[in-house]
């Protein structure tokens, strides 16, 4: 036992590799916080591995590799309403499209009086081409297991060519993942590439009005979501590029 603190073990380089630590060890040694950050980086990805295999929490794939987030905002639905109804109403009327279990699951989230909302700011790489973008994410915890989340995601970029962005959308997607079919790893993806004059309106103006609010709530700490384990998340972090002409300034 470690003479520091007798409630942590002493690791050393060969110890055992936090990769084969259970995910209630794991949770343990990183609330202790009383790791060297290297390790804490370890364990916490190691963590965020078997939540992701799991489908806990509100974290998805899709919003972790290739991409690097920067800045997150909360909201309260019913308070920021003018915030938030623009991306109910782009999510209703994508629905309208969707079979029906993805459709009615749309409608339910969006009538939740306990969904939540956040807004996720992040850098981008695929396939050689950078971006700089926001994800509205809608969500809600399961009643019955709230380790898991339904969630819907809007990802709205704006491509990087010659070190600069242009605040035109080039990239859409929307995912639809209820919690029930994502623990059979099933979801709905719809995706749109808009380079090369591609326009999709709503979208345009749903990242417009992302943007506006942006500028007014960059300056407001209560806004920010600053949990203390960002720190030790390789997928949030500090900008890895802030093109010219960013609307995230």
């Amino acid at each position: 036992m470690s003479s520091d603190n007798p409630e942590t073990i002493d690791l050393d380089e060969q110890s055992l590799n936090p990769d084969e630590l259970s995910m209630e060890t794991l949770k343990h040694e990183l609330g202790l916080k009383k790791r060297p950050n290297w390790l804490l980086v370890k364990m916490m990805n190691a963590l965020e591995q078997k939540r992701q295999k799991k489908g806990y929490g509100w974290s998805r794939a899709w919003n972790k590799y290739g991409m690097n987030t920067f800045r997150a905002h909360t909201c309260n639905p019913a308070a920021d309403a003018d915030y938030v109804k623009p991306g109910e109403d782009f999510l209703r009327a994508f629905s309208k499209g969707l079979e029906g279990k993805y459709a009615d699951f749309v409608e339910d989230l969006l009538a939740d009086p306990k969904r939540m909302v956040f807004t996720f700011y992040h850098n981008a790489d695929y396939d050689g081409d950078q971006y700089e973008g926001v994800t509205f994410s809608f969500g809600r915890k399961i009643v019955d297991d709230r380790t898991k989340r339904d969630r819907v995601d809007i990802v709205l970029e704006d491509r990087r060519v010659d070190g600069s962005v242009d605040s035109k959308v080039d990239r859409l997607r929307v995912y639809v993942c209820p919690w029930a079919t994502y623990e059979a790893k099933e979801f709905h993806l719809h995706e749109e590439v808009l380079i090369d004059g591609g326009e999709n309106a709503p979208a345009q103006a749903l990242y417009d009005h992302l943007v506006e609010y942006y500028d007014q709530w960059k300056t407001d700490d209560e806004r920010l979501w600053n949990h203390w384990s960002v720190r030790y998340i390789d997928y949030f972090g500090g900008r890895s590029f802030i093109p010219q002409g960013s609307s995230f300034k």
